[in-house]
Order: C-alpha cells, then structure tokens, then sequence
C-alpha cells in the first residue's frame, strides 16, 4: 500500500514478494525461478522441507501426528509439532523465520515501511516464528529503517487473499480505495 493506494506497478504485476530471490542456487519454485522466498517459507514448502527431513532419518514427532502417512505432513502440522517442543520442527520453523527475514529485510532497506504485515498460514507458529524472524530482521537492514518497522500478523487469516482481491477490483473499478 502506498499512499492509501494498493500499488500495482507498471504491469500490474507488483507485490509478487515471494518471488523475491533470496538463494541464487536454491529451490526451484512453482513459477519456474530458483530460490524464491515462496519455496522455502510457504506452507507447502515447509511440509516439503520437513519430509525431506524425515526422509534424511531425522527424529521427530511429526510421523506420529499424521498417523505415519508423512505425505499429510503439512506446515500446520510442523508449527504443532514445534508447540510441542520437537527439535526438528523447531528448527523447521526457525529456518523459515532466516528466510522470511531476508526477504523482509531487502523489502525494508528499499521501502522503508512503517509496518509489515505478514498473512497466511505461517502466522499459525505464532511467535516461535515472529521473534526469530524479527531478529532476523534486525541483523540484515539498517538499523534506523528496522527500528522504525513494526512486523506484525494480519488479522484476516485463510481470507486475505479474499479481501484483497476484492478491494483491488473495487480500486480498479471505482478509481476510489475501499472504505
């Protein structure tokens, strides 16, 4: 949002933030990119990383969750894992929280937004992602530009895609952001 306005750039195609890359060599992505954000810290991608885990003969409650069927393994099930103390899940998350925090971090040293609003699955850890990746955050922007930001959890979770698609057709329509 910029200037009380969605921003939508010159092709309409601004926003795409997790294709933001943050490993030149990494993952492939389901765009076609290598090492974007989304293929590492969206929910399918932290199921995926925690079955590769499991496939490396990591320890970990996780198998016992989904009753041994690791393809039911998804991120909602690492973050339960994680409340429960399981180190592999723990680390799972964590590692989101490294990745998550470069990409915030590189968003916030070009932008310098009052605030962040993180949305989607991922705010189902709470803050054993929120405070690791707020320190993440600290460690990779300036300082006067991350002391500045507020990184906090969207109030409409599993619909703010929903909403904001709507508010953007009628932005586009009315010419007018939405009340």
């Amino acid at each position: 949002i910029v200037d009380r306005h969605v921003y939508h750039g010159s092709s309409d195609a601004a926003g795409e933030i997790g294709h933001i890359t943050i490993d030149l060599n990494g993952r492939r992505c389901g765009c076609g990119n290598y090492g974007c954000l989304e293929a590492y810290a969206s929910g399918s991608a932290i199921a995926e990383r925690a079955r590769e885990a499991l496939h490396n003969n990591e320890s970990s409650v996780l198998p016992s969750l989904v009753d041994g069927d690791v393809s039911r393994i998804t991120a909602a099930v690492v973050y339960q894992a994680a409340g429960q103390g399981d180190a592999l899940a723990l680390e799972i998350v964590r590692d989101t929280a490294k990745y998550l925090g470069a990409g915030i971090a590189n968003l916030l040293n070009v932008f310098n937004p009052d605030v962040v609003v993180i949305a989607g699955g991922v705010t189902q850890a709470g803050e054993a992602l929120f405070g690791p990746l707020r320190t993440e955050v600290r460690r990779r922007a300036f300082k006067s530009v991350s002391d500045s930001c507020r990184i906090v959890p969207g109030t409409l979770p599993g619909t703010a895609g929903v909403v904001g698609a709507v508010a953007s057709f009628i932005s586009q329509t009315t010419g007018q952001p939405p009340a």
